[in-house]
């Protein structure tokens, strides 16, 4: 805790201002002084505060600060209840795959490869050396792949799409010398500012208006190819200046609007030049102070403004970008990621060995659930299929082609190969509910009982779970004995005076529910998988029978999701008439009927948010490779 806070303290020196910094500061500061803070406080919340610090260049990536993360977790972690170490008993299976961990007992919690977390790389655990070339372009598709489908994990928080299609200015472009025809233009532009100023330290509002008004519209020529048509700034910029005996103080509240607009749509690199014109404007020199002062700022704010949005032109692959809406954005990036999607695995696999992998995997349909109704039509027997996979105790896979042919147990056709991290982290989630089910069983629910006598226990019980789906390998097993904890916790609550072997007996009874083996786990497996399978059949049927496009959801589950640190900034050519006909559409909703054993409050929410996971990468999958999952071959002619 010292460590981190020495590190803190260092970074408070250069950047005194930053409120976050401060707040974090503060918060582990309590922690240290009062560990009964620590009840208050969960994880998720304190690294997603780190995220941020790193976002902003104020907490740097290193092997030594993970290392004192980590420790901090384990100190957090220990304060609400017990967490002794104990060896796994001898007759406990090991993992069965490097992408694995395993409870102090049977269960596991399926994990990608990957040496830092969050990533918007591939994880993959495929041995095949990869040439530099191939590497990028995965990596780069997979990138547009997560802005089209889960843009929280890649876009900063603050930022717009707009942004994340920005690029720098080429390299040396500012390097060349000026001609003659640059310092003559440098003297032109000079005394027009100097004009500007002059002008404006005029205390006449009758001189001052004129003025600020060709300002404005200076500003709404070079703003308007980068800001959307209805946004407030250009509403602002295009009307009549309201009468006022301080016109100066006006333009200085629209410049900050300005700026806030700017900095919402710019690339990173801006970020902080406009900070500081936001820190200028929010401390304008008092009005008792020459006019010139103020005048001095409004013009020399206008001036970096015009030249930032010059630099963004310059940025943005194409003018058309500045002028959507996000929404509309979204359309055309989720169009070009399912086409360059497709492009790729066909160049990687070919058409042949896409189609023999598809029927290869069909064959082995064996749910372990009963499938009636709706979900038991054939054009839903890949859906099925997909979550009988989601119901395997091994982890989802989805490997790069081989020489030789190799078969490995729960690897899916390519057709899922970029949708594949998306789908083990959904297969962890619900291995992770049924486990908390599971558990729920062990404890008395009264009838007729209100949500909240049984949320804390539950709440507290996903806290541990989620902690093992989100977090990277060895950053802290949740072990077996910690559950029982809970359980044990939750019984004294109830009343109940546990003896030393009866606690023996309720920590043996956790042990032995876990087991993927054991009747209730297994029994609770097939209802929740039943119930996704209906869910996802149900909507389908009623989006045929309204004729609805199928195309990628606009469901929002509420779930936090992992922020990635800022990364490279592509360049994408955008034609604006080439939108997602799928984006946006109307679907059904995710209709999920009650399940049995999931009845709790809080859990009936988390399986909401799961199954509209599956939901989404059903429907991408489903809207690449339309032709594959309807007929089982690819159409070369078929366009996304």
């Amino acid at each position: 805790m010292e460590a981190i806070l020495s590190k803190l303290k260092a970074k408070a020196e250069i950047a005194p201002d930053n409120a976050l910094l401060r707040d974090t500061i503060s918060l582990l500061t309590d922690i240290q002084r009062n560990e009964t803070i620590t009840q208050r406080i969960t994880w998720d919340n304190l690294i997603r505060d780190f995220q941020r610090l790193q976002d902003q260049g104020l907490w740097d990536i290193s092997e030594d600060n993970a290392n004192l993360l980590h420790t901090l977790r384990s100190s957090l972690t220990t304060q609400p209840f017990k967490r002794p170490d104990r060896k796994p008993a001898s007759n406990m299976p090991a993992p069965s795959h490097p992408a694995s961990r395993v409870f102090e007992g049977s269960v596991s919690i399926i994990y990608p490869d990957s040496e830092s977390a969050p990533s918007p790389f591939i994880p993959t655990s495929d041995p095949v050396l990869l040439p530099l070339e191939l590497v990028e372009i995965l990596n780069r598709t997979y990138f547009h792949h997560l802005l089209a489908t889960d843009p929280k994990r890649v876009v900063p928080p603050g930022k717009s799409l707009v942004s994340m299609l920005s690029g720098s200015p080429k390299e040396g472009e500012d390097a060349r010398k000026p001609t003659l025809r640059d310092k003559v233009e440098d003297l032109v532009h000079k005394a027009f500012w100097d004009e500007a100023i002059e002008s404006l330290s005029n205390p006449e509002p009758s001189c001052q208006i004129p003025r600020i008004k060709s300002l404005y519209q200076d500003l709404l020529i070079t703003l308007t190819p980068l800001l959307p048509s209805r946004s407030p700034v250009i509403t602002t910029l295009s009307s009549p200046l309201p009468p006022t005996s301080s016109p100066l103080d006006s333009a200085i509240m629209h410049l900050r609007e300005v700026v806030t607009s700017l900095r919402n749509r710019c690339a990173p690199v801006q970020d902080e030049e406009l900070d500081n014109l936001l820190r200028s404007l929010d401390e304008p020199p008092p009005r008792s102070s020459r006019p010139i002062s103020l005048a001095t700022l409004v013009v020399d704010t206008v001036k970096s403004i015009l030249r930032i949005a010059d630099i963004m032109k310059g940025q943005l692959s194409q003018f058309v970008l500045g002028n959507m809406t996000e929404q509309q954005l979204q359309s055309i990036i989720s169009k070009q990621a399912k086409t360059k999607e497709r492009k790729d695995i066909l160049d990687i696999w070919k058409s042949w060995r896409i189609e023999h992998s598809w029927l290869l995997w069909l064959e082995n349909y064996q749910p372990s659930f009963q499938v009636n109704g709706v979900a038991a039509e054939p054009q839903f027997k890949w859906i099925v299929r997909l979550v009988q996979a989601l119901g395997s105790s091994t982890p989802i896979s989805c490997q790069l082609p081989t020489r030789e042919p190799q078969s490995i147990e729960n690897s899916l056709p390519p057709i899922f190969f970029f949708s594949a991290p998306a789908l083990l982290e959904t297969q962890n989630y619900l291995q992770a509910l049924v486990i908390a089910a599971s558990l729920r069983t062990l404890i008395r629910v009264p009838q007729g009982a209100q949500a909240s006598d049984t949320m804390g226990f539950m709440e507290r019980l996903w806290i541990l779970l989620k902690a093992e789906v989100i977090e990277e390998p060895g950053s802290g097993d949740t072990k077996l004995v910690h559950l029982a904890d809970e359980v044990v916790r939750a019984r004294q609550l109830e009343g109940a005076m546990l003896s030393g072997e009866e606690e023996t007996k309720l920590h043996a009874a956790v042990v032995r529910t876990l087991n993927h083996n054991d009747p209730v786990f297994m029994l609770l497996q097939k209802r929740i998988l039943k119930a996704l399978v209906d869910a996802l059949g149900h909507q389908r049927s009623e989006s045929r029978q309204a004729g609805a496009h199928t195309g990628p959801p606009r469901m929002q589950t509420g779930q936090d999701g992992k922020r990635a640190e800022k990364r490279t900034r592509m360049m994408i050519v955008l034609d604006p008439k080439e939108f997602d006909a799928g984006h946006g559409a109307e679907t059904p909703e995710l209709i999920i009927g009650r399940v049995q054993g999931f009845e709790d409050e809080y859990l009936r929410k988390v399986v909401e948010e799961v199954f509209v996971k599956v939901d989404e990468c059903v429907r991408w999958v489903g809207g690449v490779w339309q032709d594959v999952v309807r007929a089982g071959v690819v159409d070369r002619e078929y366009a996304v």
